[in-house]
């Protein structure tokens, strides 16, 4: 007689779309931290995409009609940001290292946002050499000088150097701020479902950019011929705004009422 006996186990039932939308926005409401943390990252996004819809287009056919160095800023981003990555992996890695170490998480957040404070300060960085590449002001700063075209790609690389450091970077520290105040927090409903929060969020970015990337390029084509158009600077001086603020949100925030 056969005396095994089935193993008694539970099934997973991945919770439907209404429900993760539920919890995302529960865990924005009851997790301060999370909340302003995540206005942060719609922002960004909202300006980083805007901007990115707009000036790469415009520089990018600057580059290849006027200054004859489109392949070169291609190249240049392809060989340069593996570089960019290994060394801000590398550094915040060690970082995340020594602050586990640490057991209070009261000192790991302090450490943490003065982190995500550096990273706003790379992300503001990057706006600005990003903006500089617009060819309206690219032209104003920097038509009388001989070697634009070197400078065109330098600060496009000196973009990348900031931005996609600073978001190296910001991928570690914000992901262990949430592990803390939502994986470990108080609310285990939000905790067992950390994942589908934290999924959900990354997805509704990317939804985001998209929807903002492609609304700017549409703007951008529709009004090329003139690239000073009211329209066409309100468009990238918003995006600006928003990069250049959006990720001091949760820094300035904690200062000024969640360090209490």
């Amino acid at each position: 007689m056969d005396t095994d006996q089935p193993i008694a186990h539970t099934d997973y039932i991945t919770p439907p779309l209404s429900r993760k939308i539920k919890l995302y926005v529960a865990a924005l409401f009851s997790v301060p931290f999370y909340r302003y943390g995540e206005i942060g990252n719609l922002i960004y996004t909202a300006g980083k995409n805007i901007l990115d819809g707009v000036i790469l287009f415009t520089m990018f056919s600057m580059a290849e009609r006027e200054l004859k160095v489109a392949a070169i800023l291609g190249v240049v981003v392809k060989y340069a940001y593996p570089g960019i990555t290994m060394v801000a992996s590398t550094c915040i890695s060690g970082f995340i290292d020594h602050l586990e170490a640490v057991h209070d998480r009261k000192i790991q957040i302090a450490r943490l946002i003065r982190a995500q404070l550096g990273v706003a300060t790379g992300q503001a960085l990057g706006g600005v050499c990003l903006l500089l590449c617009f060819p309206p002001l690219f032209t104003y700063f920097f038509a009388g000088i001989s070697w634009k075209a070197h400078l065109l790609v330098a600060l496009y690389l000196l973009h990348h150097v900031c931005d996609g450091s600073a978001q190296i970077i910001e991928g570690r520290t914000w992901f262990k701020i949430i592990e803390i105040k939502i994986r470990r927090g108080d609310d285990a409903r939000l905790s067992r479902n950390f994942w589908v929060i934290y999924t959900l969020a990354q997805n509704f970015q990317l939804l985001l950019g998209q929807l903002f990337i492609w609304s700017a390029l549409a703007i951008t084509t529709e009004l090329s011929p003139d690239l000073t158009a009211p329209a066409l600077s309100l468009t990238v001086s918003f995006g600006f705004l928003c990069v250049v603020v959006s990720k001091y949100i949760l820094p300035v925030t904690y200062k000024l009422k969640l360090c209490s």
